[in-house]
Protein backbone atom coordinates (compact mmCIF):
# COMPACT_ATOMS: atom_id res chain seq x y z
CA UNK A 1 0.00 0.00 0.00
CA UNK A 2 1.68 3.47 -1.08
CA UNK A 3 2.06 5.95 1.61
CA UNK A 4 0.45 9.03 0.40
CA UNK A 5 1.70 11.37 2.88
CA UNK A 6 4.20 13.67 1.73
CA UNK A 7 7.92 14.52 3.73
CA UNK A 8 8.19 17.81 3.78
CA UNK A 9 11.19 19.26 1.54
CA UNK A 10 13.96 20.48 3.32
CA UNK A 11 15.24 23.94 3.22
CA UNK A 12 18.98 24.69 2.48
CA UNK A 13 20.39 28.50 3.05
CA UNK A 14 23.31 29.09 1.34
CA UNK A 15 25.05 32.02 2.31
CA UNK A 16 27.14 34.14 -0.43
CA UNK A 17 30.22 36.56 0.55
CA UNK A 18 28.85 40.21 -0.06
CA UNK A 19 31.22 41.36 -2.65
CA UNK A 20 29.36 44.40 -3.50
CA UNK A 21 31.83 47.18 -3.34
CA UNK A 22 30.48 51.14 -3.29
CA UNK A 23 31.69 54.01 -2.30
CA UNK A 24 30.84 57.82 -2.43
CA UNK A 25 34.13 59.17 -2.68
CA UNK A 26 35.70 58.61 -6.19
CA UNK A 27 39.82 58.82 -6.43
CA UNK A 28 40.44 62.36 -8.06
CA UNK A 29 43.87 64.63 -8.43
CA UNK A 30 42.59 66.73 -5.20
CA UNK A 31 41.09 64.36 -3.12
CA UNK A 32 43.16 61.14 -2.00
CA UNK A 33 43.64 62.17 1.32
CA UNK A 34 39.89 61.60 1.83
CA UNK A 35 39.40 59.12 -1.03
CA UNK A 36 41.96 56.72 0.83
CA UNK A 37 40.62 56.71 4.38
CA UNK A 38 37.37 56.23 3.12
CA UNK A 39 38.73 52.93 1.23
CA UNK A 40 41.09 51.74 4.45
CA UNK A 41 37.65 51.63 6.59
CA UNK A 42 35.85 50.13 3.82
CA UNK A 43 38.77 47.40 2.67
CA UNK A 44 39.49 46.40 6.67
CA UNK A 45 35.96 46.13 7.22
CA UNK A 46 35.77 43.28 4.42
CA UNK A 47 38.94 42.20 6.59
CA UNK A 48 40.87 42.59 3.40
CA UNK A 49 43.01 44.90 4.61
CA UNK A 50 46.38 42.52 4.25
CA UNK A 51 46.18 42.81 0.71
CA UNK A 52 46.77 46.95 0.13
CA UNK A 53 48.94 46.91 4.09
CA UNK A 54 52.00 44.22 2.00
CA UNK A 55 50.95 41.50 4.89
CA UNK A 56 50.37 39.11 2.41
CA UNK A 57 52.79 37.83 0.18
CA UNK A 58 51.55 36.30 -2.64
CA UNK A 59 52.16 32.49 -2.94
CA UNK A 60 54.59 30.71 -5.70
CA UNK A 61 52.26 29.96 -8.28
CA UNK A 62 54.16 26.77 -9.68
CA UNK A 63 54.49 25.02 -5.72
CA UNK A 64 51.61 26.74 -3.57
CA UNK A 65 48.11 24.67 -3.97
CA UNK A 66 46.73 28.29 -2.44
CA UNK A 67 47.41 30.35 -5.31
CA UNK A 68 44.42 30.07 -6.33
CA UNK A 69 43.08 31.50 -3.70
CA UNK A 70 45.23 34.60 -2.97
CA UNK A 71 44.29 35.30 -6.51
CA UNK A 72 41.06 35.51 -6.30
CA UNK A 73 41.26 37.89 -3.37
CA UNK A 74 43.86 40.34 -5.03
CA UNK A 75 41.96 40.32 -8.09
CA UNK A 76 38.84 41.08 -5.91
CA UNK A 77 40.71 44.10 -3.78
CA UNK A 78 42.12 45.50 -7.00
CA UNK A 79 38.92 45.97 -8.71
CA UNK A 80 37.43 47.58 -5.78
CA UNK A 81 40.66 49.77 -5.94
CA UNK A 82 40.17 50.80 -9.74
CA UNK A 83 36.45 50.92 -9.50
CA UNK A 84 36.92 53.68 -6.92
CA UNK A 85 38.74 56.10 -8.96
CA UNK A 86 38.29 58.12 -12.18
CA UNK A 87 38.88 56.73 -15.57
CA UNK A 88 42.20 58.79 -16.11
CA UNK A 89 43.48 57.95 -12.99
CA UNK A 90 42.21 53.99 -13.44
CA UNK A 91 44.30 53.75 -16.60
CA UNK A 92 48.16 54.49 -14.85
CA UNK A 93 47.55 52.04 -12.56
CA UNK A 94 45.29 48.80 -14.16
CA UNK A 95 48.52 46.84 -15.11
CA UNK A 96 49.86 46.39 -11.82
CA UNK A 97 49.70 42.82 -10.57
CA UNK A 98 48.56 43.39 -6.79
CA UNK A 99 46.39 45.54 -5.30
CA UNK A 100 49.56 46.35 -2.58
CA UNK A 101 51.69 47.65 -5.59
CA UNK A 102 48.50 50.00 -7.00
CA UNK A 103 48.12 51.20 -3.01
CA UNK A 104 51.91 52.28 -2.67
CA UNK A 105 51.76 53.55 -6.14
CA UNK A 106 49.02 55.60 -5.35
CA UNK A 107 50.85 56.84 -2.10
CA UNK A 108 53.69 57.82 -3.84
CA UNK A 109 51.89 59.79 -6.57
CA UNK A 110 49.68 62.09 -4.21
CA UNK A 111 50.20 61.59 -0.62
CA UNK A 112 53.77 63.54 1.19
CA UNK A 113 53.22 63.84 4.75
CA UNK A 114 56.25 65.83 5.20
CA UNK A 115 55.17 68.42 2.78
CA UNK A 116 56.02 71.78 4.53
CA UNK A 117 54.14 73.65 2.07
CA UNK A 118 50.66 71.71 2.96
CA UNK A 119 51.31 71.96 6.61
CA UNK A 120 51.96 75.78 6.46
CA UNK A 121 48.56 76.37 4.47
CA UNK A 122 46.38 73.72 6.67
CA UNK A 123 48.13 76.14 9.99
CA UNK A 124 46.90 78.97 8.33
CA UNK A 125 43.72 78.01 7.18
CA UNK A 126 42.93 77.29 11.24
CA UNK A 127 44.53 80.67 12.44
CA UNK A 128 42.70 82.59 9.80
CA UNK A 129 39.13 80.97 10.17
CA UNK A 130 36.18 82.74 11.89
CA UNK A 131 32.94 81.80 12.67
CA UNK A 132 30.77 84.54 10.17
CA UNK A 133 27.64 82.09 10.36
CA UNK A 134 26.22 79.31 12.11
CA UNK A 135 28.35 77.58 15.29
CA UNK A 136 28.00 74.00 13.57
CA UNK A 137 29.69 75.28 10.42
CA UNK A 138 32.40 76.96 11.97
CA UNK A 139 33.08 74.10 14.52
CA UNK A 140 33.14 71.08 11.60
CA UNK A 141 35.64 72.67 9.25
CA UNK A 142 37.84 73.79 11.96
CA UNK A 143 37.73 69.84 13.40
CA UNK A 144 38.48 68.90 9.41
CA UNK A 145 41.35 71.03 9.92
CA UNK A 146 42.84 69.73 13.58
CA UNK A 147 42.25 66.12 12.04
CA UNK A 148 44.06 66.56 8.75
CA UNK A 149 46.98 68.42 11.07
CA UNK A 150 46.98 65.25 13.52
CA UNK A 151 47.09 63.14 10.63
CA UNK A 152 50.10 64.43 9.19
CA UNK A 153 51.79 65.21 12.83
CA UNK A 154 54.86 63.05 12.79
CA UNK A 155 56.01 63.78 16.53
CA UNK A 156 57.41 60.67 17.86
CA UNK A 157 58.38 60.57 21.52
CA UNK A 158 58.66 57.38 23.67
CA UNK A 159 58.07 58.44 27.54
CA UNK A 160 54.24 58.07 27.69
CA UNK A 161 53.73 60.68 30.02
CA UNK A 162 55.42 63.29 27.67
CA UNK A 163 53.10 61.83 25.06
CA UNK A 164 49.89 62.78 27.26
CA UNK A 165 51.53 66.27 28.07
CA UNK A 166 51.84 67.11 24.39
CA UNK A 167 48.16 65.82 23.59
CA UNK A 168 47.17 68.17 26.08
CA UNK A 169 49.07 71.33 24.84
CA UNK A 170 47.84 70.44 21.17
CA UNK A 171 44.22 70.02 22.70
CA UNK A 172 44.64 73.99 24.35
CA UNK A 173 45.96 75.02 21.50
CA UNK A 174 42.72 73.65 19.22
CA UNK A 175 40.46 75.62 22.20
CA UNK A 176 41.82 78.25 21.69
CA UNK A 177 41.88 78.50 18.06
CA UNK A 178 38.35 77.70 18.22
CA UNK A 179 37.82 80.51 20.74
CA UNK A 180 39.45 82.80 18.87
CA UNK A 181 38.00 82.92 15.73
CA UNK A 182 33.90 82.82 17.28
CA UNK A 183 32.00 85.66 16.81
CA UNK A 184 32.41 88.88 19.13
CA UNK A 185 28.83 88.25 20.49
CA UNK A 186 30.77 85.45 22.40
CA UNK A 187 33.34 87.49 24.31
CA UNK A 188 31.91 87.13 27.60
CA UNK A 189 31.63 82.78 27.02
CA UNK A 190 35.42 82.81 25.55
CA UNK A 191 36.60 84.18 29.33
CA UNK A 192 34.33 81.60 31.23
CA UNK A 193 35.74 78.78 28.70
CA UNK A 194 39.33 80.21 29.58
CA UNK A 195 38.98 80.17 33.15
CA UNK A 196 37.64 76.45 33.71
CA UNK A 197 39.89 74.50 35.97
CA UNK A 198 40.63 72.29 34.21
CA UNK A 199 40.36 73.53 30.79
CA UNK A 200 37.56 72.53 28.87
CA UNK A 201 38.78 69.98 25.70
CA UNK A 202 37.59 71.10 22.15
CA UNK A 203 34.76 69.31 21.97
CA UNK A 204 33.50 70.43 25.51
CA UNK A 205 34.18 73.79 24.96
CA UNK A 206 32.10 73.52 21.43
CA UNK A 207 29.35 72.12 23.76
CA UNK A 208 29.46 74.75 25.87
CA UNK A 209 29.76 77.63 23.24
CA UNK A 210 26.34 75.61 21.62
CA UNK A 211 24.48 75.52 24.64
CA UNK A 212 24.70 79.37 25.08
CA UNK A 213 22.99 79.65 21.61
CA UNK A 214 20.39 77.66 22.42
CA UNK A 215 19.95 79.39 25.32
CA UNK A 216 19.58 82.88 23.72
CA UNK A 217 17.73 81.48 20.94
CA UNK A 218 15.30 80.32 23.26
CA UNK A 219 15.07 83.66 25.36
CA UNK A 220 14.57 85.48 21.86
CA UNK A 221 11.61 83.58 20.81
CA UNK A 222 9.80 84.22 23.97
CA UNK A 223 10.76 87.78 24.17
CA UNK A 224 9.16 88.00 20.55
CA UNK A 225 6.35 86.29 21.58
CA UNK A 226 5.85 88.40 25.03
CA UNK A 227 5.86 91.38 22.35
CA UNK A 228 3.45 89.55 19.66
CA UNK A 229 1.35 89.19 23.12
CA UNK A 230 1.49 92.84 23.95
CA UNK A 231 0.75 94.37 20.59
CA UNK A 232 -2.53 91.92 20.65
CA UNK A 233 -3.54 93.52 23.86
CA UNK A 234 -2.90 97.27 22.33
CA UNK A 235 -5.19 95.71 19.55
CA UNK A 236 -8.27 94.85 21.59
CA UNK A 237 -7.98 98.30 23.38
CA UNK A 238 -9.82 97.94 26.66
CA UNK A 239 -11.25 100.73 28.18
CA UNK A 240 -9.46 100.97 32.08
CA UNK A 241 -9.71 104.14 34.25
CA UNK A 242 -8.89 104.36 37.61
CA UNK A 243 -11.01 105.98 40.62
CA UNK A 244 -10.94 109.65 41.48
CA UNK A 245 -12.08 109.20 45.24
CA UNK A 246 -10.36 106.21 45.80
CA UNK A 247 -8.12 105.25 43.11
CA UNK A 248 -8.78 101.44 42.61
CA UNK A 249 -8.13 100.19 38.95
CA UNK A 250 -11.18 99.18 37.30
CA UNK A 251 -11.31 97.00 34.21
CA UNK A 252 -13.56 96.46 31.34
CA UNK A 253 -13.77 93.42 29.16
CA UNK A 254 -12.90 94.32 25.83
CA UNK A 255 -14.04 92.66 22.56
CA UNK A 256 -15.07 89.00 22.20
CA UNK A 257 -14.95 88.82 26.03
CA UNK A 258 -11.13 89.37 26.44
CA UNK A 259 -10.24 91.62 30.02
CA UNK A 260 -7.19 93.89 29.88
CA UNK A 261 -5.60 94.41 33.36
CA UNK A 262 -3.17 97.43 34.36
CA UNK A 263 -0.64 96.11 36.85
CA UNK A 264 2.25 97.32 37.72
CA UNK A 265 3.66 100.22 34.89
CA UNK A 266 6.33 99.06 32.64
CA UNK A 267 8.25 102.36 33.89
CA UNK A 268 8.64 101.20 37.33
CA UNK A 269 10.96 98.36 36.37
CA UNK A 270 14.48 99.03 36.61
CA UNK A 271 17.29 97.16 34.82
CA UNK A 272 20.21 96.79 37.61
CA UNK A 273 22.60 95.40 34.57
CA UNK A 274 22.16 98.44 32.16
CA UNK A 275 20.64 101.41 34.41
CA UNK A 276 17.67 101.31 31.86
CA UNK A 277 13.76 101.40 33.08
CA UNK A 278 10.85 99.67 31.40
CA UNK A 279 12.73 96.07 32.04
CA UNK A 280 13.98 93.83 34.22
CA UNK A 281 17.70 92.18 33.84
CA UNK A 282 16.17 88.82 33.08
CA UNK A 283 14.88 90.79 29.89
CA UNK A 284 17.47 93.15 29.05
CA UNK A 285 19.11 92.30 25.05
CA UNK A 286 22.52 93.48 25.83
CA UNK A 287 22.67 90.44 27.88
CA UNK A 288 19.98 87.58 26.15
CA UNK A 289 20.90 89.39 22.41
CA UNK A 290 18.53 92.00 20.38
CA UNK A 291 15.22 90.79 19.14
CA UNK A 292 14.85 90.58 15.11
CA UNK A 293 12.55 93.66 15.20
CA UNK A 294 14.95 95.93 17.35
CA UNK A 295 14.94 99.29 15.41
CA UNK A 296 18.67 100.68 16.70
CA UNK A 297 17.46 103.94 15.63
CA UNK A 298 14.47 104.12 18.25
CA UNK A 299 16.48 102.89 20.97
CA UNK A 300 16.38 105.98 24.07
Amino acid sequence: MMNNKTEATPIIHVQIENTVFTTSVVLTEVNYDVWSQIMEIQIAGREKLEYIMGKTQPPLQDSDASYAKWYAENQKVKGWLLTSMSPDIMKRYIRLRTAREIWKALSKAFYDGTDETQLFSLNQKAFSLKQMGPLSIYYGDLVEIFQELDHRDRTIMKDPDDVITYRKYVERLWVHIFLNGLDAEFEQIQGEILRKDPILDLEEAYAYVRRDVVRRITLNNETDHDESSVMMARRAKPRTYRSISTGPIIRTSGPQNNSYEIGKAKSEYVCTHCSETGHTKLKCYELIGYPKWWDPAKAP
